[in-house]
């Protein structure tokens, strides 16, 4: 090949192109995982939205119920 200092200038860049590309393909798997559990962590929390919701209106229903039900006490003790 060339002289041994472009050799080894060479080895060193080979060597450095290696490690940028086992840190971009790293990178890109951290990526493809945080995408992945944020895709998870939406899908859980649609899920609990409509868990609450669903709890809300049962609370809000029995209210009404309750209201509804309830003895007139506007009334009492006026004898």
């Amino acid at each position: 090949m060339g002289p041994p200092v472009l050799e080894s200038e060479l080895a060193a860049l080979e060597e450095r192109i290696q490690r940028l590309l086992a840190a971009y393909q790293q990178a890109r798997l951290e990526r493809r995982r945080a995408l992945q559990e944020r895709d998870r962590l939406v899908t859980l929390n649609n899920e609990l939205r409509k868990r609450i919701e669903g709890v809300i209106t049962r609370i809000k229903s029995m209210e009404q119920i309750s209201e509804h039900d309830a003895p007139d006490t506007s009334t009492r003790g006026q004898a």
